[in-house]
């Protein structure tokens, strides 16, 4: 018999025992631990597990987020931590969590949902596309000579007061889809989390920048990647207000170029490395295809998502196995008041899958884009100009790791 539902905090145990041998960890269960839970924790019904006669078997968590989305704030479900166990593979326990969760993450009022693959090609089968594209770029810290430092770099250590990082934060994601707040949590857990290393204990360091009048407008979280025999300036998080903040924050790099030999941050890509350094031969970039999304509510993302100025409509056909709630065709009827999303009857304009549907949405990629692809998924059958418009590329950063 098979079961699928929420864990309860006595099933986490073997939740985590699952993590330890999926994910290649090491830690001795043997021993009884009688340690108090850490309260910054996933909370237990965070968490789905498979059981077959009632032995856990296989998992994930799904986490609550408030995720940007075309100057909205909108529910997501971030997934991690999916595995089953070596003696429950191919059974398809994991599949059975996806199709359980994602009815419910509908019906809960979920818009997107969210995750960093094992293989694209898995979770494509349960509706998700990539979403996000970053530049791991690698840079010689000598070449930052030309960011001369300026304004107050103030260290933030556990326990500080994150009310200035949260400004910035708030500032940065405003207008990036994926971004993701930090003051959606209670009782600031995720700064909590966020500012929990001590830096001589982990070799990480958070600075918040100030500008010369003392205005907070970026701050940087890196820690000491030895790679080959090198010390690396590996950056874990920049966020900035503005253009000044950005540069701001890159004006530390230099001063650290004694103990560090390299630059690396796996940044947005809506950023240019090119523009950090006056010659740009020694820049190494590599694009990391990472973030797959997936829409959960497609009438809800359609009325959110951006729209071209002007009025128009069109109309859109979507195919969804998992949600059977989003199938049908959708008129979208748009003007400077807003948009008017109903199901339709009419002969659809664009025909699309929801995992291409999930890149179009968001402004991965454009309509233009999305029509070079050899993935089957994408008709058009008319309106290419207005659906032109509609469908165009919007800055992004999945700007939370789970």
């Amino acid at each position: 018999m098979i079961e699928i539902r929420r864990l309860t905090p006595e099933d986490l145990p073997e939740f985590y025992r699952m993590h330890v041998i999926v994910y290649n960890l090491r830690e001795d269960f043997s021993k009884e631990k009688n340690q108090k839970p850490d309260p910054l924790d996933h909370p237990a019904w965070w968490a789905w597990g498979a059981f077959e006669n009632g032995k856990f078997r296989a998992g994930m968590y799904e986490i609550e987020f408030l995720m940007r989305f075309d100057g909205h704030s909108v529910k997501m479900s971030g997934i991690g931590g999916a595995g089953a166990l070596p003696e429950a593979r191919r059974g398809g326990l994991v599949r059975r969590i996806f199709e359980k969760f994602l009815p419910e993450a509908h019906e809960k009022g979920v818009i997107f949902s969210n995750l960093h693959p094992f293989s694209h090609d898995f979770y494509r089968k349960f509706g998700y596309e990539i979403a996000c594209a970053r530049t791991d770029v690698t840079i010689s810290t000598k070449d930052f000579f030309s960011l001369k430092p300026q304004g107050e770099f103030i260290p933030v250590l556990p326990g500080d007061d994150t009310s200035l990082l949260a400004e910035v934060h708030s500032a940065y994601i405003a207008g990036l889809n994926h971004g993701i707040h930090r003051d959606y949590w209670p009782d600031n857990r995720a700064w909590k989390c966020f500012t929990r290393d001590e830096p001589c204990a982990t070799g990480t360091y958070l600075y918040l920048w100030k500008d010369e009048t003392g205005t907070a407008r970026s701050y940087i979280k890196y820690q000491d990647l030895l790679q080959d025999g090198e010390h690396n300036m590996s950056v874990t998080e920049l966020a900035f207000i503005d253009q000044k903040g950005l540069y701001g924050a890159l004006g530390i790099v230099a001063g650290l170029s004694a103990q560090f030999e390299n630059f690396r941050w796996l940044m947005p890509a809506f950023i240019d490395p090119c523009d950090f350094t006056g010659d740009a031969w020694s820049i190494e970039q590599t694009i990391k295809l990472r973030d797959m999304t997936r829409v959960i509510n497609v009438k809800a993302a359609l009325e959110m998502m951006r729209r071209p100025a002007g009025e128009g409509d069109y109309i859109i056909e979507v195919e969804d196995p998992h949600i059977m709630a989003n199938n049908g065709k959708y008129l979208v009827e748009f003007g400077p008041e807003g948009s008017r999303v109903s199901l339709t009857g009419k002969d659809a304009q664009l025909r699309c899958d929801i995992g291409t549907l999930s890149q179009l949405v968001t402004g991965y990629r454009s309509l233009e884009n999305a029509l070079y692809s050899r993935r089957e998924g994408l008709e058009l059958c008319g309106n290419r100009e207005t659906l032109n418009r509609v469908f165009t590329l919007r800055p992004q950063h999945v700007t939370e790791y789970f």
